[in-house]
């Protein structure tokens, strides 16, 4: 079979979404070797529309339609910043392309809605996604392991209970307190996640590695939670109650929205995205403003608040979707994310300088997601013991 009877053959087998993962690294090795770039035309032209057409119906279609035109512009680090590419951008770009559509059967298939399990071969080794893990707080001390404790009501502070519903999100029911007002606190490890629903009504989902700090009982004008690591909020409405998050020398305050934040020590910057309502954001001596598809940035070396008029929400949100996005992260940021998640340890063994664009469900193993990464031909990825290696 020539060059080009395989191409049209693998091609064929990726605009049906029928083709392995082995037949998709195929066919990306088949572009990288261009040096014609006609292969990655071609690529292109079929690929395109697959990737398109067949967005899933419970994932927002403008977000495939997105990853699909911002893939083939081939993301690249500013002029200021460049690094050279090993490889032909334009190459590169459908490289991405094919790893974006190979994210989307990840989604196709039944494993990905199903408790995560860890599998591994012969000779290979695998690490297992992370899930509802944390530990609660109490107000005199006592903990709570909220993973290995049954429904029902945990404790009783007062007037107010404590209850792990049947979903398995906390939950607070406080229809008489009063007197003093006492704290508790919720913490993921790397590896976790969990929803809690405030004294108030207030949702919030915890990412992997955070805690939030919150009064038992909102029994005074002002609602004040503090924040450390990335929370997702969704905030009751109540009249003269303004209801403000703490994140160290950053305050956002709310009467009612949606909105995340994400403020990891490891990051260079506190970010908060506004899907819903309204935020005024503080920190420095500074104040922003956000509408919905708006941010703001605190970095944390110069102290300068930053407004962000347009960000991509889906991104700021996609874990707490289920999914693991990224639109341009450079290497190091990426396995932040990864790191946390899969509570793993990375070890970087030489410069790459590849970036990524896609997007893969949270509950796979980690082997699916650095394959993904890997169909670049910028990066190799090594799975041992609690830890990642990073190679060119």
């Amino acid at each position: 079979m020539t060059t080009r009877e395989r191409l049209a053959y693998l091609l064929k087998r990726a605009t049906e979404a029928v083709a392995t993962a082995e037949e998709l690294e195929e066919l990306a090795e088949l572009v990288r070797n261009d040096a014609s770039g006609e292969l990655a035309a071609q690529v292109e032209a079929q690929l395109q529309p697959s990737v398109r057409e067949a967005a899933p119906s419970h994932y927002n279609k403008h977000h495939w339609n997105t990853i699909a035109d911002r893939v083939l512009a081939a993301d690249r680090p500013a002029p200021a910043k460049v690094i050279p590419w090993r490889r032909r951008v334009w190459a590169a770009a459908v490289v991405l392309l094919l790893a974006s559509t190979a994210a989307y059967w990840l989604l196709r298939q039944p494993q990905a809605v199903k408790a995560p399990v860890a599998t591994e071969q012969p000779g290979k080794k695998d690490i297992a996604p992370g899930g509802n893990k944390a530990v609660l707080t109490l107000a005199d001390g006592s903990e709570i392991v909220l993973d290995s404790v049954g429904n029902g009501i945990l404790a009783q502070q007062g007037g107010v209970r404590v209850i792990k519903s049947g979903s398995g999100q906390l939950q607070y029911d406080a229809p008489g307190a009063t007197g003093e007002t006492v704290y508790n606190k919720i913490s993921t490890p790397r590896g976790g996640q969990y929803q809690v629903t405030l004294p108030d009504g207030s949702r919030v989902w915890l990412n992997a590695s955070s805690s939030l700090r919150y009064p038992a009982a909102f029994t005074t004008a002002a609602r004040v939670v503090e924040l450390q690591g990335e929370a997702y909020f969704e905030v009751a409405k109540a009249a003269g109650k303004p209801f403000r998050v703490k994140v160290g020398n950053m305050e956002v305050k709310v009467l009612g929205t949606h909105f995340n934040i994400m403020a990891y020590e490891d990051e260079e910057a506190v970010k908060t995205t506004l899907l819903e309502g309204a935020v005024e954001v503080t920190g420095s001596g500074s104040t922003r403003k956000l509408k919905p598809g708006q941010g703001a940035s605190l970095h944390r070396q110069s102290g300068v608040l930053e407004l962000l008029p347009e960000v991509n929400t889906e991104e700021a949100v996609a874990w707490k979707n289920g999914f693991i996005q990224f639109e341009g992260n450079d290497i190091r940021s990426a396995m932040r994310q990864i790191a946390r998640w899969y509570d793993v340890d990375v070890i970087y063994k030489g410069n790459v300088p590849a970036h990524f664009r896609g997007i893969v469900p949270r509950d796979v193993p980690v082997s699916r997601v650095l394959k993904m990464m890997e169909m670049t031909g910028e990066v190799r990825f090594e799975i041992g013991e609690k830890q990642i290696i990073v190679s060119p």
